[in-house]
């Protein structure tokens, strides 16, 4: 997976890194994600900051799993 469609498509919106790293099983730190300001997560329903894209280091770390 290299970007967050399938996770828009899911939830029908961003979801914040506790959620993501869950979901997906990975281990997304903060200098991982580009986020947005704190808002309630559709996922977890907890506010905090909403991952809305990745940089490099977050991509390669989500290349190997599945949509």
């Amino acid at each position: 997976m290299l970007s967050l469609k399938p996770v828009v498509i899911e939830y029908g919106d961003y979801i914040c890194r506790r959620c993501l790293n869950r979901r997906y099983e990975v281990h997304l730190a903060h200098r991982d994600c580009r986020q947005s300001e704190p808002r309630e997560c559709p996922c977890c329903r907890k506010v905090g900051s909403m991952v809305t894209g990745l940089r490099l280091s977050g991509r390669v770390k989500l290349l190997g799993k599945r949509d």
